[in-house]
């Protein structure tokens, strides 16, 4: 009988919180756990991993498991590993403006109690569900990141749990500490596959006063391009600029749409927008109120409300002319709708493809191969595109470095159960 089979008589099961078998909620991509373990406590989570480190046992890593489907798709999964019960004391240091936060925490109730002293922490994401875990072990953004970066970019300390059973602390708890190795930024986007978040300091911002947004239509890419362009380098400071295009939706026009949102203190937001939109070469409107918050709270989700597949993908900023046609090129390709949402001044984005599983899969191919694009990472396969088309392509050069500090972290390999990236 296998330890799993019988799993409920293993004694050190006690120390890890609570656990119960796995069911169809608990699937990793429609593969069952035997084993959920939800631990309410940093060391519950530690002594955990030793305990599947050491029986071997295939580990994934959930929050609220709302990226669950990211990733390839494992051909076993022993244990499911929940941090979504690590939610207790949250440390608000207002006035050092630094939190501390569990990794079950998400990020929609922790500004919520932030909110309380002015204060945000100003990050985005589509999924409402979203932790704090899952949001640094993705490196998860979206319209925001134009100015305030990615998690890893607020990160100032993180705390880990590690497969050998100990907890770790790197960082600490004022924005100029610099102790200790940067392990933040080594877990930050690193999907849950060397160890696992406990918790993390981030240090945060005051909630600005003022928020407008201006938004513009174009009739080609090259124009929408190049006033994203003059906008990116001129002495205005918004705090998001974001590009829409939406190609071969059948009945429609291609809709090719400029956003960008500036926000700070009344009189500086309204002379920011003024400037803004007398540089613009086409007409353009102007988003106020909850008119404005839900427009980019559309605008986030967008790459993620229609179906087909969803593609992660970056390249140089300067270069947003070139995929702005490369988006029109990959829709007569594909036969389907192609919707590129992106940050405009950083070459990041989005890109959702509609259409059939096999010419899909080509357009998917054809981005893999043009030197205009990087870092084709295939999120969500719409149809059964994820039995021929692998989440993360090519290994890149430095895989065997990214291997040999896996092994490092997890020698016995069971975090992640082979989904990637490492």
């Amino acid at each position: 009988m296998s330890l799993l089979t019988d799993w409920r008589l293993s004694p050190e099961l006690e120390h890890f919180g609570g656990h119960r078998s796995g069911g169809a909620g608990d699937a990793v991509d429609g593969i069952m756990p035997a084993l959920v373990i939800e631990p309410a406590e940093p060391a519950q989570v530690a002594a955990a991993l030793a305990w599947v480190s050491r029986h071997r046992l295939q580990t994934v890593i959930r929050g609220r498991g709302t990226k669950l489907s990211w990733g390839r798709t494992p051909s076993h999964v022993d244990v499911v590993l929940s941090t979504a019960q690590l939610t207790r004391d949250v440390v608000h240091r207002y006035g050092d403006l630094t939190v501390t936060v569990p990794a079950g925490i998400t990020l929609s109730d922790l500004n919520r109690q932030l909110a309380s002293q002015g204060q945000w922490l100003p990050l985005d994401s589509p999924f409402d569900g979203a932790t704090i875990g899952g949001l640094i072990a993705t490196n998860d953004s979206g319209p925001l990141r134009h100015r305030y970066g990615t998690p890893r970019d607020l990160l100032i300390g993180i705390t880990l749990a590690m497969t050998d059973g100990r907890i770790v602390r790197s960082g600490g708890h004022v924005v100029k500490n610099v102790a200790g190795y940067d392990l933040a930024k080594l877990v930050s986007g690193s999907f849950g596959t060397i160890a696992a978040i406990v918790d993390a300091t981030f240090k945060l911002l005051p909630i600005p006063q003022s928020s407008q947004t201006i938004t513009a239509s174009y009739p080609d890419g090259d124009a929408l391009a190049a006033d994203a362009a003059s906008l990116a380098s001129s002495q205005l400071e918004p705090v998001a600029l974001d590009v829409r295009v939406l190609v071969g939706q059948p009945g429609t026009e291609p809709q090719r749409q400029l956003a960008a949102r500036f926000a700070t203190s009344p009189e500086a937001t309204s002379s920011q927008v003024a400037e803004a939109r007398r540089g613009l070469s086409v007409p353009s409107q102007l988003l106020e109120g909850p008119g404005e918050s839900a427009w980019w709270s559309e605008q986030v989700r967008h790459p993620w409300t229609l179906a087909g597949s969803t593609i992660r993908l970056s390249w140089l900023p300067a270069a947003l002319a070139d995929v702005l046609r490369l988006v029109d090129e990959l829709q007569r390709t594909s036969g389907g709708a192609v919707e590129l949402t992106t940050r405009a001044a950083l070459g990041a984005g989005f890109l959702r493809l509609d259409g059939d599983d096999a010419p899909v899969a080509r357009a998917i191919e054809r981005l893999r191969t043009r030197q205009i694009v990087t870092n084709v990472v295939v999120l969500r396969h719409g149809g059964a595109l994820k039995r021929s088309v692998d989440a993360w392509g090519a290994p890149p050069d430095s895989q065997r470095l990214m291997q040999a500090l896996k092994r490092s972290f997890d020698p016995s390999g069971v975090l992640n159960a082979d989904r990637g990236p490492i």
